[in-house]
């Protein structure tokens, strides 16, 4: 059964790993030989379900919210993704009580030592924090145990799905797997009193989901947290001795400056006042420049010099021809795809869902379709094989230097900026210094109130 899972599952993660740059932690937390929950945060719409599955050898069993099941067709396809519904209360009472056959089959399938995964916020919210949790994750886990007689151990186990921004193509996202929580560890106080077992189970859960998650208390702070990532991640790992270009550093320093935000919020909202003016000026003026802030370090200044910029224009000039080529074979398909989803996607939560999937469906048919001339007109296996190749290698080979490409440009523009107006260089140099500086003064408070 669920024969698009097994069959979709590469594609996927082929399509997520484009959309993506992704970085995994704990997957080895995970057992192969106990049942399961796994209990993720939910912000992304059809990109949460997919993405632990995708990496993970056992299959899963996921719940999504009941009325995408709607329709013979959408039930269907569901259900060969290996998805089944979990009703919410604002799809109506009526619908809530299908939610029996769900805990059913949700015990069923935890009794045969599979794997389950339920989002236990129960709506998805796009936003960097962990939404208080409804109790029927904790329901299913403990009427599971009972119903099995307390045979043997469930585990559920939290799971951060952190998105630097959830729609950006080539953002970054980190996945966190949490230590498992044992459901028979509870087994006394259940026999004892069910529903306050339940209460404090939920609570506990909610509270390790924001270990692997990233939380941000207060709503006011998200940009906040998101201009001191673009401006400080590099410095904070800098002083830990961390490489930044490393992917795998970088939830460090997200997870120390949303700390660093949440205690300082509380304990100096003064400086979090004088934090968000000084960095929302400065980036004011870094993206009416067109500028990146990386591009103002001391170490990236210093680089500038005749023999940097000979390289970098070599690597253009002897690099563009291939990205030409990539963009000519690749492009279309995801540039529909990014079109109709402007247009048509009016919540952020399914924005990437949808952009994911559909620039999938169009490179494949796009794919196809620019062989099937070539192999009808040529009739060369080997020429068919090397054109796919070159398809699918040019394809990465464009991803990979628009980034390089995008940081030489930076550059270029830097230098043209000192020549033709430097007094907005210096301007932007002077503000820098100032918000580096008034950081560091956060860190040190941080420090003190930590």
């Amino acid at each position: 059964m669920a024969i698009l899972y097994t069959l979709l599952r590469p594609f996927v993660c082929i399509s997520l790993n484009v959309y993506y740059r992704i970085d995994i932690k704990g997957l080895e937390k995970i057992p192969s030989n106990k049942p399961y929950i796994l209990a993720p945060n939910h912000s992304n719409g059809f990109v949460d379900p997919v993405v632990l599955p995708v990496y993970l050898s056992q299959k899963v069993r996921f719940f999504a919210r009941g009325d995408v099941f709607k329709g013979k067709v959408a039930k269907w396809i569901l259900n060969q993704m290996n998805a089944s519904p979990m009703y919410r209360m604002q799809e109506g009472f009526a619908e809530i009580k299908k939610n029996d056959k769900s805990f059913e089959e949700c015990r069923t399938l935890l009794s045969a030592n599979k794997a389950i995964l339920i989002f236990p916020e129960g709506l998805c919210v796009q936003q960097r924090r962990v939404q208080p949790l409804k109790k029927g994750l904790s329901r299913i886990a403990f009427q599971t145990l009972e119903s099995i007689d307390y045979s043997k151990d469930i585990l559920v186990i939290p799971v951060g799905l952190n998105y630097q921004s959830a729609p950006r193509f080539r953002s970054k996202f980190f996945l966190d797997v949490g230590e498992p929580i044992s459901i028979k560890a509870y087994e006394e106080k259940y026999k004892l009193d069910k529903v306050r077992t339940i209460n404090e189970f939920t609570k506990t859960l909610e509270e390790k989901m924001k270990k692997t998650a990233y939380h941000i208390n207060n709503p006011e702070n998200d940009s906040l947290v998101a201009n001191m990532e673009e401006l400080y991640t590099h410095q904070l790992l800098k002083d830990k001795g961390l490489n930044a270009s490393q992917l795998k550093n970088h939830p460090l320093a997200s997870t120390e400056i949303i700390e660093m935000v949440n205690i300082l919020d509380v304990k100096k909202p003064e400086l979090i006042s004088r934090l968000k003016a000084k960095l929302d000026s400065y980036v004011k003026l870094l993206n009416a420049n067109k500028l990146r802030d990386h591009l103002l370090r001391e170490e990236s200044i210093n680089k500038m010099n005749f023999g940097t910029f000979f390289l970098e224009y070599l690597i253009i000039y002897l690099g563009m021809p291939v990205y030409l080529i990539g963009l000519l074979l690749n492009y279309l398909p995801y540039y529909l795809a990014k079109k109709l989803a402007n247009k048509k996607v009016k919540k952020n939560e399914f924005y990437a869902s949808f952009r994911v999937n559909l620039s999938l469906i169009f490179w494949t048919i796009w794919f196809f379709a620019m062989l099937l001339p070539i192999s009808l007109v040529f009739r060369n296996w080997l020429l068919l094989g090397v054109f796919a190749l070159t398809v699918c290698v040019t394809g990465i080979f464009v991803i990979k230097f628009y980034s390089i490409m995008k940081k030489i440009f930076g550059r270029w523009r830097l230098l043209r900026m000192v020549r033709k107006d430097k007094k907005t260089v210096e301007q932007l140099m002077n503000e820098r210094a100032e918000v580096m500086s008034l950081l560091v003064n956060a860190k040190e408070e941080y420090l003190a109130n930590k």
